[in-house]
């Protein structure tokens, strides 16, 4: 089975963080949201993978990930350039897969049993979880066990199922999507096509997320993310050198990574060639690889590779790649940020 992972979109709500590059590369507990996807569909026997990509530096994405033999997975790619919907991406991958795929929006953390969607009946099979904000979301309107209607992005609250982003199809969907009309933003959308199957009178089965999902959209959803990710997933590893500094829980110093003189308390994620002088690194709280830290208290926050910051305290703080914070006023004061890609801030 072939897993199809949608890694377009421009990222408005992240933003200044995504003019620079799509926001599926985001960190997060030490890699890249899409990463956390491709493992997942890993660990759940599925290495077949079709990349959809968008128009925003889709080369960084190829950059990454290349063929997908360092992540033990067979990548390919189509440019699907700008946005036309989530239906419209899917199609683009029909001459690549077989009589069943899987489909996974590359923002998303859904953890979820894959396999047990690997082997579903009907035309469908999707994902649900209750929200608390469902006009951000295609919804799906439930009777007697059964889903009756599918809307995306209702203004009325009928429904608080969500759809999550993880769907199982069969190739009956391109001929629904071949018949859909755009939507009022001029998209093809997934809950349409998802509808269509209802109006042939197909199954659609569905199976509701229980706990913890995110659809990684904002600069909170990033920060909790990471911070969820690394409660669960991260280790006490200290491949790095540690000098004169305390390590308590489980934080992870990649191979090259210095700490010296500091205090660090996990969990907590320290990428490769980092150096940590004279701080505290609090917890959750992901550096990514080739940053300097100096003279800097750090807590909740996910600074982003080759990020330099001097003298300063941060807390729920999204930290684009390559940015420089900075002190030059000595008055201890904590400060909030998310600022994008090589930008470079005195404060």
């Amino acid at each position: 089975m072939e897993a199809i992972v949608l890694h377009g979109g421009q990222g408005t709500r992240l933003r200044p963080l995504t003019h620079t590059g799509p926001k599926q590369l985001i960190k997060v507990a030490g890699k890249p949201v899409s990463q956390w996807v491709i493992e997942q569909l890993k660990k759940a026997n599925i290495s077949d993978i079709i990349m959809i990509l968008g128009d925003n530096n889709p080369q960084k994405v190829v950059e990454y990930y290349g063929d997908g033999s360092k992540f033990e997975v067979k990548i390919k790619y189509i440019y699907q350039g700008k946005a036309r919907g989530l239906a419209d991406a899917i199609y683009r991958a029909k001459n690549l897969v077989g009589e069943k795929f899987l489909v996974y929006l590359g923002d998303n953390i859904v953890p979820y049993n894959l396999s047990k969607l690997v082997d579903f009946k009907g035309s469908a099979s999707i994902l649900l979880a209750k929200v608390q904000n469902p006009y951000r979301f295609g919804v799906a309107i439930i009777k007697e066990g059964k889903i009756a209607k599918l809307i995306e992005k209702p203004k009325e609250p009928i429904s608080d199922y969500a759809l999550v982003g993880v769907y199982a199809f069969t190739r009956e969907i391109f001929d629904v999507i071949e018949n859909l009309k755009p939507s009022p933003r001029n998209e093809l959308e997934i809950t349409d096509a998802i509808q269509g199957l209802l109006d042939r009178n197909r199954e659609i089965y569905y199976d509701i997320v229980d706990g913890w999902w995110k659809d990684t959209g904002t600069p909170e959803d990033i920060l909790e993310a990471n911070m969820v990710l690394l409660d669960e997933f991260n280790q006490r590893s200290i491949k790095g050198i540690s000098n004169g500094s305390s390590i308590d829980g489980r934080v992870t110093v990649e191979e090259g990574a210095q700490v010296f003189n500091s205090r660090v308390i996990g969990p907590t994620f320290i990428g490769y060639n980092s150096i940590i002088k004279d701080s505290y690194i609090g917890p959750y709280t992901m550096i990514g690889n080739s940053c300097n830290i100096e003279n800097s208290d750090i807590e909740n926050s996910v600074i982003l590779d080759g990020s330099n910051i001097s003298g300063v305290s941060l807390r729920d703080s999204l930290i684009g790649q390559s940015s420089k914070i900075l002190r030059i006023n000595k008055r201890p004061l904590a400060m909030r940020f998310i600022i994008g890609e090589r930008s470079s801030l005195e404060v």
